[in-house]
Protein backbone atom coordinates (compact mmCIF):
# COMPACT_ATOMS: atom_id res chain seq x y z
CA UNK A 1 0.00 0.00 0.00
CA UNK A 2 1.19 3.49 -0.78
CA UNK A 3 1.17 6.43 1.57
CA UNK A 4 0.48 9.80 -0.02
CA UNK A 5 -0.76 11.70 3.04
CA UNK A 6 1.54 14.52 4.24
CA UNK A 7 3.20 13.71 7.56
CA UNK A 8 1.68 16.66 9.44
CA UNK A 9 -1.84 15.59 8.51
CA UNK A 10 -1.10 12.01 9.48
CA UNK A 11 -0.23 13.10 12.99
CA UNK A 12 -2.77 15.79 13.76
CA UNK A 13 -5.84 14.74 11.83
CA UNK A 14 -7.89 11.79 12.98
CA UNK A 15 -9.03 9.04 10.63
CA UNK A 16 -12.64 10.16 10.99
CA UNK A 17 -11.75 13.67 9.90
CA UNK A 18 -9.59 12.41 7.06
CA UNK A 19 -12.43 10.23 5.78
CA UNK A 20 -15.26 12.75 5.96
CA UNK A 21 -13.41 15.85 4.87
CA UNK A 22 -13.89 14.55 1.34
CA UNK A 23 -16.97 16.36 -0.04
CA UNK A 24 -18.51 13.17 -1.47
CA UNK A 25 -18.33 11.48 1.95
CA UNK A 26 -19.58 14.58 3.76
CA UNK A 27 -22.54 14.74 1.35
CA UNK A 28 -23.35 11.08 2.05
CA UNK A 29 -23.11 11.68 5.80
CA UNK A 30 -25.40 14.71 5.61
CA UNK A 31 -28.00 12.71 3.71
CA UNK A 32 -27.86 9.92 6.31
CA UNK A 33 -28.46 12.45 9.10
CA UNK A 34 -31.12 14.61 7.47
CA UNK A 35 -32.55 12.83 4.42
CA UNK A 36 -31.53 15.87 2.34
CA UNK A 37 -29.51 15.01 -0.75
CA UNK A 38 -26.75 17.25 -2.04
CA UNK A 39 -23.93 17.01 -4.54
CA UNK A 40 -20.25 16.95 -3.52
CA UNK A 41 -19.92 20.22 -5.42
CA UNK A 42 -22.46 21.73 -2.98
CA UNK A 43 -20.25 20.91 0.01
CA UNK A 44 -17.60 23.35 1.24
CA UNK A 45 -15.26 22.04 3.95
CA UNK A 46 -14.32 24.77 6.45
CA UNK A 47 -13.00 22.74 9.39
CA UNK A 48 -10.91 24.67 11.92
CA UNK A 49 -7.24 23.71 11.78
CA UNK A 50 -4.76 23.48 14.64
CA UNK A 51 -3.65 26.71 16.27
CA UNK A 52 -0.41 27.25 18.17
CA UNK A 53 -2.28 27.13 21.47
CA UNK A 54 -4.09 23.97 20.40
CA UNK A 55 -7.29 25.31 21.93
CA UNK A 56 -9.54 25.63 18.88
CA UNK A 57 -9.60 22.87 16.30
CA UNK A 58 -12.58 20.74 15.41
CA UNK A 59 -13.10 17.44 13.65
CA UNK A 60 -15.43 18.42 10.83
CA UNK A 61 -17.28 21.50 9.63
CA UNK A 62 -18.85 22.03 6.24
CA UNK A 63 -21.29 24.31 4.45
CA UNK A 64 -24.18 22.73 2.54
CA UNK A 65 -25.47 24.62 -0.51
CA UNK A 66 -24.23 27.86 1.06
CA UNK A 67 -27.15 27.76 3.49
CA UNK A 68 -26.33 25.36 6.35
CA UNK A 69 -23.19 25.03 8.49
CA UNK A 70 -22.70 21.55 9.94
CA UNK A 71 -20.41 21.07 12.93
CA UNK A 72 -19.54 17.43 13.58
CA UNK A 73 -17.37 15.99 16.31
CA UNK A 74 -16.09 12.44 16.78
CA UNK A 75 -15.59 11.24 20.35
CA UNK A 76 -14.30 8.05 21.95
CA UNK A 77 -14.33 9.48 25.48
CA UNK A 78 -16.82 11.37 27.70
CA UNK A 79 -18.56 14.15 25.77
CA UNK A 80 -20.75 16.00 28.28
CA UNK A 81 -18.98 19.30 27.56
CA UNK A 82 -19.40 19.11 23.79
CA UNK A 83 -22.12 21.82 23.66
CA UNK A 84 -19.69 24.30 25.25
CA UNK A 85 -16.92 23.34 22.84
CA UNK A 86 -19.26 23.55 19.86
CA UNK A 87 -20.36 27.02 20.91
CA UNK A 88 -16.70 28.09 20.93
CA UNK A 89 -16.11 26.53 17.52
CA UNK A 90 -19.20 28.19 16.10
CA UNK A 91 -17.96 31.72 16.65
CA UNK A 92 -14.62 30.90 15.06
CA UNK A 93 -16.29 29.21 12.10
CA UNK A 94 -18.62 32.13 11.42
CA UNK A 95 -15.63 34.46 11.51
CA UNK A 96 -13.85 32.16 9.04
CA UNK A 97 -16.92 31.98 6.78
CA UNK A 98 -17.34 35.76 6.72
CA UNK A 99 -13.67 36.30 5.91
CA UNK A 100 -13.72 33.68 3.14
CA UNK A 101 -16.52 35.60 1.51
CA UNK A 102 -14.87 38.98 2.17
CA UNK A 103 -18.05 40.31 3.74
CA UNK A 104 -16.86 41.69 7.09
CA UNK A 105 -18.18 45.13 6.14
CA UNK A 106 -21.76 43.88 5.94
CA UNK A 107 -21.85 43.21 9.70
CA UNK A 108 -21.94 46.95 10.28
CA UNK A 109 -24.68 47.76 7.77
CA UNK A 110 -28.27 48.43 8.77
CA UNK A 111 -29.54 45.65 6.52
CA UNK A 112 -29.71 42.17 8.10
CA UNK A 113 -26.74 40.00 7.13
CA UNK A 114 -27.70 36.36 6.49
CA UNK A 115 -25.47 33.52 7.68
CA UNK A 116 -25.64 29.72 7.21
CA UNK A 117 -27.91 28.00 9.72
CA UNK A 118 -25.81 26.05 12.27
CA UNK A 119 -26.47 22.35 12.81
CA UNK A 120 -24.63 20.13 15.26
CA UNK A 121 -23.87 16.44 15.65
CA UNK A 122 -21.53 14.26 17.71
CA UNK A 123 -20.48 10.72 16.79
CA UNK A 124 -19.43 8.45 19.63
CA UNK A 125 -17.54 5.16 19.35
CA UNK A 126 -15.92 4.70 22.74
CA UNK A 127 -15.90 1.48 24.75
CA UNK A 128 -18.15 2.76 27.57
CA UNK A 129 -21.74 1.65 26.96
CA UNK A 130 -23.93 4.48 25.63
CA UNK A 131 -27.43 4.60 24.10
CA UNK A 132 -27.93 4.67 20.33
CA UNK A 133 -28.82 8.34 20.51
CA UNK A 134 -29.07 11.02 23.16
CA UNK A 135 -29.43 14.79 23.19
CA UNK A 136 -27.11 17.21 24.97
CA UNK A 137 -28.08 20.79 25.83
CA UNK A 138 -25.83 23.77 26.39
CA UNK A 139 -28.21 25.03 29.09
CA UNK A 140 -27.36 21.97 31.21
CA UNK A 141 -24.01 23.65 31.90
CA UNK A 142 -25.50 26.97 33.02
CA UNK A 143 -25.10 27.78 36.71
CA UNK A 144 -28.33 29.75 36.84
CA UNK A 145 -31.69 29.35 35.16
CA UNK A 146 -32.68 31.79 32.45
CA UNK A 147 -33.71 35.26 33.60
CA UNK A 148 -36.99 35.91 31.77
CA UNK A 149 -36.16 39.57 31.35
CA UNK A 150 -32.95 38.95 29.39
CA UNK A 151 -31.86 37.17 26.22
CA UNK A 152 -31.04 33.47 26.19
CA UNK A 153 -29.07 31.01 24.10
CA UNK A 154 -29.59 27.27 23.69
CA UNK A 155 -27.63 24.71 21.73
CA UNK A 156 -29.00 21.22 21.14
CA UNK A 157 -26.62 18.43 20.13
CA UNK A 158 -27.66 14.90 19.09
CA UNK A 159 -25.06 12.24 19.92
CA UNK A 160 -25.09 9.10 17.77
CA UNK A 161 -23.44 5.92 18.97
CA UNK A 162 -21.61 4.63 15.88
CA UNK A 163 -20.18 1.48 17.38
CA UNK A 164 -20.76 -1.64 15.31
CA UNK A 165 -24.36 -2.92 15.36
CA UNK A 166 -25.70 0.41 16.62
CA UNK A 167 -27.82 2.92 14.65
CA UNK A 168 -28.44 0.58 11.72
CA UNK A 169 -30.79 3.09 10.06
CA UNK A 170 -28.01 5.66 10.00
CA UNK A 171 -25.54 3.11 8.66
CA UNK A 172 -28.01 2.09 5.96
CA UNK A 173 -27.78 5.55 4.42
CA UNK A 174 -24.04 6.02 4.87
CA UNK A 175 -21.90 3.08 3.87
CA UNK A 176 -18.75 5.03 4.73
CA UNK A 177 -19.92 5.58 8.31
CA UNK A 178 -20.82 1.90 8.65
CA UNK A 179 -17.47 0.79 7.27
CA UNK A 180 -15.67 3.20 9.57
CA UNK A 181 -17.51 1.56 12.48
CA UNK A 182 -16.46 -1.88 11.25
CA UNK A 183 -12.86 -0.74 10.88
CA UNK A 184 -12.70 0.54 14.48
CA UNK A 185 -14.34 -2.67 15.73
CA UNK A 186 -11.74 -4.72 13.87
CA UNK A 187 -8.91 -2.70 15.45
CA UNK A 188 -10.30 -3.46 18.91
CA UNK A 189 -10.58 -7.13 18.01
CA UNK A 190 -6.94 -7.30 16.94
CA UNK A 191 -5.87 -5.21 19.91
CA UNK A 192 -6.86 -8.12 22.13
CA UNK A 193 -4.65 -10.43 20.06
CA UNK A 194 -1.52 -8.29 19.73
CA UNK A 195 0.27 -6.46 22.55
CA UNK A 196 1.72 -3.96 20.07
CA UNK A 197 -0.99 -1.42 19.19
CA UNK A 198 0.47 -0.31 15.82
CA UNK A 199 0.62 -3.97 14.81
CA UNK A 200 -3.05 -4.39 15.73
CA UNK A 201 -3.94 -1.37 13.58
CA UNK A 202 -1.83 -2.67 10.71
CA UNK A 203 -3.56 -6.06 10.87
CA UNK A 204 -6.96 -4.34 10.90
CA UNK A 205 -6.02 -2.26 7.85
CA UNK A 206 -4.97 -5.37 5.95
CA UNK A 207 -8.11 -7.25 6.94
CA UNK A 208 -10.41 -4.39 5.91
CA UNK A 209 -8.68 -3.87 2.56
CA UNK A 210 -9.08 -7.57 1.80
CA UNK A 211 -12.75 -7.56 2.87
CA UNK A 212 -13.94 -4.44 1.05
CA UNK A 213 -14.17 -2.26 4.15
CA UNK A 214 -12.98 1.28 3.35
CA UNK A 215 -10.71 -0.39 0.82
CA UNK A 216 -10.12 2.60 -1.44
CA UNK A 217 -9.57 4.95 1.50
CA UNK A 218 -7.16 2.60 3.28
CA UNK A 219 -5.24 1.82 0.10
CA UNK A 220 -4.87 5.53 -0.59
CA UNK A 221 -3.49 6.38 2.84
CA UNK A 222 -1.80 3.09 3.62
CA UNK A 223 0.63 3.17 6.53
CA UNK A 224 -0.45 6.71 7.30
CA UNK A 225 -3.53 5.30 9.01
CA UNK A 226 -1.29 3.33 11.36
CA UNK A 227 0.66 6.51 12.14
CA UNK A 228 -2.50 8.48 12.86
CA UNK A 229 -4.05 5.96 15.23
CA UNK A 230 -0.79 5.04 16.96
CA UNK A 231 -0.12 8.74 17.60
CA UNK A 232 -3.66 9.31 18.90
CA UNK A 233 -3.28 6.25 21.14
CA UNK A 234 0.02 7.49 22.59
CA UNK A 235 -1.29 11.04 23.03
CA UNK A 236 -4.34 9.73 24.88
CA UNK A 237 -2.10 7.96 27.38
CA UNK A 238 0.15 11.01 27.70
CA UNK A 239 -2.81 13.31 28.33
CA UNK A 240 -3.94 11.13 31.21
CA UNK A 241 -0.52 11.55 32.83
CA UNK A 242 0.46 15.09 31.94
CA UNK A 243 -2.79 16.79 30.97
CA UNK A 244 -3.59 18.03 27.49
CA UNK A 245 -2.23 21.54 27.92
CA UNK A 246 1.06 20.34 29.39
CA UNK A 247 1.52 17.92 26.49
CA UNK A 248 0.89 20.67 23.93
CA UNK A 249 3.24 23.08 25.73
CA UNK A 250 5.92 20.41 25.96
CA UNK A 251 5.75 19.72 22.22
CA UNK A 252 5.94 23.43 21.38
CA UNK A 253 9.00 23.89 23.61
CA UNK A 254 10.64 20.85 22.05
CA UNK A 255 9.94 22.24 18.58
CA UNK A 256 11.54 25.57 19.52
CA UNK A 257 14.69 23.82 20.75
CA UNK A 258 14.91 21.72 17.59
CA UNK A 259 14.44 24.81 15.42
CA UNK A 260 17.24 26.60 17.28
CA UNK A 261 19.53 23.66 16.49
CA UNK A 262 18.62 23.77 12.81
CA UNK A 263 16.75 20.47 12.76
CA UNK A 264 14.73 19.84 9.55
CA UNK A 265 10.98 20.54 9.70
CA UNK A 266 10.11 16.95 8.78
CA UNK A 267 12.03 15.65 11.79
CA UNK A 268 10.38 18.19 14.12
CA UNK A 269 6.94 17.12 12.87
CA UNK A 270 7.81 13.48 13.52
CA UNK A 271 9.09 14.12 17.04
CA UNK A 272 6.47 16.61 18.25
CA UNK A 273 3.27 15.81 16.36
CA UNK A 274 2.82 19.50 15.54
CA UNK A 275 1.73 20.60 12.08
CA UNK A 276 4.12 22.29 9.65
CA UNK A 277 1.96 25.42 9.90
CA UNK A 278 2.27 25.48 13.68
CA UNK A 279 6.04 25.00 13.54
CA UNK A 280 6.40 27.79 10.97
CA UNK A 281 4.55 30.12 13.34
CA UNK A 282 7.23 29.48 15.96
CA UNK A 283 10.04 30.79 13.78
Amino acid sequence: MTNTTPVNRQIKDGVFKLLFEKPENAAELYYALTGIACLPSEIQIITLTTTVSGKLKNDLAFIVKGRVMVLGEHMSSPYENMPIRLLMYLGQLYEKWIKINGEERFLYNSRLYKIPTPEFVVFYNGTTAKPEKEILYLSSAFKEKKDKGLGFIELEVPVYNINKDMNEELFKNSSKLKQYSEFIAKIREFEKMYADYPQAVSKAVTHCVENNILTEFLEEHGGGIVSILATEYNEEIARRVYGEELLEDRNIELAKKMLSKGEPIKKIVEYTGLTIETINELT
